[in-house]
């Protein structure tokens, strides 16, 4: 039994292994975007839109760059299982203030079409745990992509 699960979930590790560290959290950054504009069941373009521009304003990639990154991140998100992964290599190689960024940039992504859906709110609190961001940065992460609208 424990064979057949670590060969079902194998392969989803072996992908974020195979790039380099830093090109990893960026996929898996990514990833958690796609994910939370795909919470409310509602992919809009608007979302998509802020997503690309979120990417480029944060991460140091040209714009050829985040177009490859986000096929691979829909990619990824489409075939995604658990978010165990994502958030066990996030927690290995970022700081706290890089997580707690990283929630910052979903909440972006959530007020993207002008409102937040309570699937959006449940999916970033649990990705803030699996972060072990606090509740604090949280909600200051919350308050900052609110005051972008």
């Amino acid at each position: 039994m424990n064979t057949l699960i670590k060969k079902f979930f194998k392969p989803a590790f072996e992908r974020f292994n195979e790039v380099q560290p830093s090109m990893a959290i960026d996929l898996a950054t990514a990833v958690l975007m796609v994910e939370v504009s795909k919470a409310d069941f509602s992919q809009d373009e608007t979302e998509l839109q802020s997503i690309r521009q979120l990417l480029l304003d944060h991460l140091s990639l040209c714009e050829e760059e985040v177009d490859t990154l986000l096929v691979n991140a829909h990619e990824e998100a489409d075939r995604l299982v658990s978010l165990q992964h994502i958030t066990r290599l996030m927690n290995e190689q970022l700081d706290q203030r890089a997580k707690a960024k990283v929630i910052e940039l979903m909440w972006m992504v959530a007020y993207a079409d002008g409102e937040k859906h309570h699937y959006e709110e449940h999916l970033l609190r649990k990705v803030s745990d699996l972060l072990y961001v606090s509740h604090e940065d949280f909600i200051k992460a919350r308050h900052k992509a609110e005051g972008n609208l």
